[in-house]
């Protein structure tokens, strides 16, 4: 679990210092971060009621 509390901090800041949402895709962050995707994605959705692509596209609608 701490591996993956780690890796969703290191989502936060790709998305939110990095702007990564620009360039990649939800799968691609996740490999650029060294993270799996289906456990992100389900941790992400618990969290915040989206899963990983819906947050990219919200970030994208949002700060584009």
């Amino acid at each position: 679990m701490e591996k993956l509390m780690e890796d969703y901090a290191a989502f936060e800041r790709a998305m939110n210092r990095d702007k990564v949402y620009l360039d990649l895709c939800f799968e691609e962050i996740c490999e650029a971060i060294g993270a799996d995707a289906e456990s992100l994605d389900r941790l992400i959705l618990s969290e915040i009621g989206l899963d990983g692509r819906e947050t990219v596209d919200f970030y994208r609608s949002k700060f584009c």
